[in-house]
């Protein structure tokens, strides 16, 4: 029996995680809120979606339910980066996450560091 019940590697982890938490930061951006949990679930949808990305239930509940807790701690570490403007610099014009930005490189690194400490890989 499998004791791991994940089954996206740790970068596909990561990366699910940070489009997650940018989807926080962008919700909060545009209506000074969090993200709801029916959006939290529609935008992991999403995700899997674009990417190709297989989830079972318990991963992408452990997963969702860590992103507005990210985002919380990662605003109290950076408030200026993610003003006004900022934050859709997360993305590419197709509502990906472009690794190419400043910001969504430091929420990936943020993101992998927190799964990392959780042992989830």
């Amino acid at each position: 029996m499998n004791n791991n019940p994940l089954n996206l590697d740790l970068r596909a982890r990561a990366e699910l995680l940070t489009y997650l938490v940018a989807s926080h930061f962008v919700a909060r951006q545009a209506t000074g809120e969090w993200l709801e949990s029916d959006h939290v679930v529609e935008s992991t949808t999403m995700w899997l979606t674009a990417n190709g990305g297989g989830a079972d239930v318990i991963e992408r509940v452990m997963l969702a339910s860590r992103a507005r807790e990210i985002a919380e701690q990662i605003e109290l570490i950076s408030p200026l980066m993610f003003g006004p403007g900022r934050v859709t610099s997360m993305f590419c014009e197709n509502l990906r996450l472009d690794f190419r930005s400043p910001i969504a490189q430091e929420v990936y690194q943020h993101c992998l560091t927190q799964l990392l400490n959780t042992r989830w890989y």
